[in-house]
């Protein structure tokens, strides 16, 4: 027994001696992070402190930056000095895992190649291998203060986007009021031709009520009406036209014949035309039940200002149909800006009715007036637009522009998505490396509605979250580190 002892201590000091030994007893494991870069690819690249002849454990992310989802197909080869590996497909959705054993130690260039069939393409970076644990911790990487660790994973799940900053021209902006008008000519006012009885053609006729040009819409009863009954005249005008027709013809027969005079004839085919006028007008939109009236255009009911059943003049307004095509925008300058008036050449627009931000180019709109007067008992300039309704732009609506001029300045901005309000500061998320971000406060300067000068707290080259701040805030105010699924 006392012999077997002696066996197992040595067993124990010779396992202690041993290299790998030196990487996990008593040693706390070190993993270094980089992320780099291409045209199309953000690699985010994770490691342990390589010791040479040990093996190690590469996990290459990669996310295509158009939508920062991940690669699902593909190779990945690493380029080590000498030294090639290489896996043929990801481990799971966008992680390739490369086993790698250093042989030698030292700081060397190293490569990265992905390549999918579609995009083959290869970035660089520097590396170090040392010699034992304790030489590696010389250049452990330390952590920034306040931090915030979001994985690829979680960003993968989520609607995420990350924009790279660089200095652009932004144009001053002038704010202001308004609202969304029907263009002239979009829109036509129905009004009743006769007086009578208002009978709806469709029961289910209401204000937004879709209607195709010549769809029959309404019609005027003169049933129960003794004076200027519609109806009454209708069938006056048919008799008249019948009658006058006779005679015409009668006359025609006589006249050839030499049995009339010229005169005679001329009267009676002037009566029969003035009858056959006032028949075919009536007969065009008036039957025995009473005037029809027809949509003048295609598009949908603006306004429905009667009821059925109910007895109208003549001249009345019946109804309103809108094309809701062109939408006509008024936008409300304040006196103040008048010297701007000229250099104002484009707009960006918020309906208050939604928290989406135009532009007027996407709905192919232009600027079509600028007011050159106040009215009276009116403070204001007006700057007239007209865009293509999307389907999306409701008339009548108020909206807040924002007035792009010709005045530009190369600045840094951000999409107002990136911003973060507390308390009347902004604030952006930056990312710092792969899964690491930091909160950055800035000084805000104008917004058209969609991006927002910065005037500092970024620089060019920061990468700045667009879409997804609020995981990430959620992530910070939590304190918790999301599942980061990196299983080996």
């Amino acid at each position: 027994m006392k012999r077997h002892g002696i066996v197992m201590l040595l067993l124990i000091v010779v396992a202690c001696n041993h290299p790998s030994a030196n990487l996990h007893d008593g040693e706390e494991e070190i993993t270094f992070q980089t992320t780099l870069f291409s045209d199309s690819t953000e690699y985010f690249i994770e490691y342990p402190a390589l010791i040479k002849d040990h093996e190690a454990e590469f996990l290459v992310h990669t996310t295509k930056l158009k939508n920062y989802k991940p690669y699902t197909t593909g190779s990945v080869s690493i380029k080590f000095g000498e030294q090639i590996a290489k896996v043929e497909s990801p481990a799971r959705p966008g992680i390739f895992i490369i086993k790698f054993v250093p042989e030698k130690k030292g700081k060397f260039a190293v490569t990265y190649t992905f390549d999918n069939g579609k995009i083959k393409e290869t970035v660089s970076d520097s590396i170090r291998v040392f010699d034992d644990m304790e030489e590696a911790h010389q250049f452990e990487q330390e952590e920034i203060p306040g931090t915030i660790k979001f994985t690829k994973e979680q960003v993968w799940k989520n609607n995420f986007m990350v924009e790279k900053l660089s200095k652009s021209a932004f144009s001053s902006i002038i704010t202001a009021s308004g609202e969304m008008l029907a263009m002239p000519g979009e829109k036509q006012n129905i009004a009743a031709k006769s007086i009578g009885i208002l009978l709806f053609a469709s029961k289910g006729l209401v204000q937004g009520s879709k209607v195709k040009k010549g769809e029959l819409l309404f019609t005027l009863s003169g049933q129960d009406l003794s004076n200027n009954n519609i109806g009454v005249r209708f069938s006056e005008a048919k008799n008249n036209y019948l009658q006058s027709k006779s005679e015409f013809e009668r006359h025609q027969q006589l006249f050839e014949e030499k049995i009339i005079s010229e005169k005679q004839f001329i009267e009676s085919q002037s009566q029969f035309r003035n009858d056959s006028s006032a028949y075919f007008a009536f007969s065009a939109s008036v039957s025995a039940l009473g005037q029809r009236i027809y949509a003048p255009l295609t598009g949908y009911i603006h306004e429905l200002n009667v009821s059925e059943g109910q007895y109208v003049e003549t001249g009345q307004l019946l109804a309103t149909i809108s094309t809701n095509k062109i939408i006509l925008l008024r936008a409300d300058l304040p006196q103040q800006n008048y010297q701007q008036l000229n250099l104002i050449t484009s707009a960006n627009f918020r309906p208050a009715y939604t928290s989406k931000t135009y532009k007027l180019e996407d709905l192919k709109g232009s600027i079509i007036a600028r007011g050159a007067s106040v009215a009276e008992n009116n403070h204001y300039m007006p700057v007239y637009f007209k865009v293509l309704n999307d389907g999306s732009l409701l008339e009548g609506a108020f909206a807040e522009f924002y007035l792009i001029t010709s005045s530009t300045t190369d600045l840094i901005s951000v999409p107002n998505s990136a911003l973060i309000e507390e308390q009347g500061n902004y604030y952006v998320y930056t990312e710092i490396a792969g899964e690491s971000y930091i909160k950055t406060a800035v000084e805000t300067g104008e917004t058209d509605g969609i991006r927002t000068s910065v005037l500092s707290g970024l620089k060019p080259g920061d990468l700045v979250v667009t879409k997804g701040t609020l995981q990430i805030k959620i992530t910070s105010s939590s304190g918790s580190l999301p599942a980061h699924s990196h299983e080996h």
